[in-house]
């Protein structure tokens, strides 16, 4: 099993590493992965994250509302509505 109190640090130390003085863009699936990896990221670098999100039009019901009020605390979430290129 994983010890979070020791993972999430060195997640975070790992992203400052990586990125340093750099923006960086991650995409963001609303999934668990996803959100954990935003989440960390952000944690590591703030506002020089841009978490992107597209709705292709075939998300479940009301999920890119959820996404807008789970990560809108991230200064640079970006919501791209691409329903017309997917339905």
């Amino acid at each position: 099993m994983v010890d979070a109190e020791a993972f999430i640090p060195e997640a975070v130390s790992e992203v400052e590493a990586a990125v340093g003085d750099a923006n960086a863009v991650i995409a963001l699936s609303g999934g668990v992965d996803s959100s954990t990896a935003a989440a960390l990221a952000y944690e590591a670098i703030g506002d020089r994250l841009t978490p992107v999100y597209v709705d292709t039009g075939l998300m479940r019901k009301g999920e890119t509302e959820e996404i807008r009020e789970t990560f809108g605390y991230m200064e640079g979430l970006r919501i791209v509505e691409a329903q017309d290129r997917f339905l």
